[in-house]
């Protein structure tokens, strides 16, 4: 299925995690990419494993020579515990409000449907243009997000109550280029309704 398949997904991923093992900056939190709780847990996972890859080496693979195993354990739980308190420290100054973003289970199909339904100021529209209007954004999902996150009833209800309104006085978005970008069972559904 091309770039919407399982190896390009897993590809994908797998690129991310690795950008997120070299800098884990919290714009990838967010679930396009890793959703909070994978990425609270990728957190735990990377300062967690540092002991068991120092205990193998030195169990293992016999270590340094220049380092013993002793000064080894000492530096590696003295920069765990910075990073813990600095960590710490800085989730201290993200505001309540945001503070869950950072561990709870939020999924893209929920953030689709509370952000992007409700929150979301701003969009671009069919043809790339900055929108501000909320009716545009919600009708504009079902065409850029896959059917599988959209919140198929709210659409539907939502495409039912206006479609005759935009057919009757379109506003400047409702044009023949938006009406071809609308899924055909969505359009079908709604025209079989209104008719």
């Amino acid at each position: 299925r091309g770039l919407d398949g399982v190896g390009f997904s897993l590809f994908v991923h797998c690129a991310c995690y690795l950008c997120l093992l070299a800098a884990p900056f919290p714009l990838a939190r967010f679930p396009n990419m890793f959703t909070p709780r994978i990425y609270a847990g990728s957190h735990a996972y990377m300062l967690g494993v540092n002991f068991v890859i120092l205990l193998f080496s030195y169990r293992v693979f016999q270590g340094i020579d220049y380092i013993t195993e002793s000064q080894a354990w000492v530096f590696l739980a003295t920069t765990t515990l910075v990073c813990l308190v600095s960590g710490l420290v800085a989730f201290q100054y993200v505001p309540d409000s945001h503070k869950p973003t950072f561990y709870k289970r939020w999924t893209w199909k929920e953030h689709v449907a509370t952000y992007w339904w409700n929150d979301c100021f701003y969009d671009l529209d069919h043809h790339h243009q900055i929108t501000t209007d909320q009716e545009q954004i919600r009708a504009y999902l079902p065409i850029w997000c896959s059917s599988h996150y959209t919140p198929t009833e709210k659409v539907l209800e939502f495409y039912k109550e206006h479609w005759s309104e935009w057919c009757r006085d379109p506003p400047d978005w409702f044009d023949e280029d938006f009406k071809a970008l609308i899924p055909e069972d969505l359009l079908e559904a709604v025209q079989k309704e209104v008719v």
